[in-house]
């Protein structure tokens, strides 16, 4: 018959206790800068959404200026240029640009609502988004304007 050792009865001692103590100190010792990354994303985010929404109001406010006709629905609009038929329509959660009914750009996301207005000498367009935030930009369209315009 094998005699078993019998187990160290010493306790736990100071030196192994002031160990586990610091490796836990160091281990805990993250989480503040981890949370601060955290924060730090959101803040990322909210100047990436900014962004997003300048650029797709520069890009719409190109387009318009550069269309031979321009044609104003509530949720959508069309503008024809060079021959071509562009348009800029809600699907899903996005704004998308589709060229000729060929393709899908994305040009902006996370929408729940997109409205477009005909103005006398252009268009207006409001957006909301998935954060209840909303957008309004305003497009001169010169082909009004040449229209009025009689020398």
């Amino acid at each position: 018959m094998k005699r078993v050792k019998s187990l160290n009865n010493k306790g736990f001692t100071m030196t192994e206790m002031l160990y586990s103590f610091s490796v836990f100190l160091i281990i805990v010792s993250f989480f503040p800068l981890s949370f601060k990354y955290l924060f730090q994303n959101e803040q990322f985010e909210a100047r990436n959404k900014i962004m997003e929404w300048h650029v797709f109001v520069q890009q719409l406010k190109k387009e318009v200026r550069l269309s031979d006709e321009l044609f104003v629905f509530n949720d959508k609009i069309i503008l024809k240029k060079d021959g071509q038929t562009i348009l800029f329509d809600k699907h899903g959660t996005n704004i998308r640009r589709r060229v000729d009914d060929k393709g899908h750009e994305i040009v902006l996301q996370q929408v729940e609502t997109v409205r477009f207005d005909e103005l006398h000498d252009g268009i207006r367009l409001t957006v909301k988004d998935i954060f209840h935030q909303q957008h309004t930009a305003s497009f001169i369209s010169f082909l009004n304007m040449e229209a009025d315009y009689d020398p």
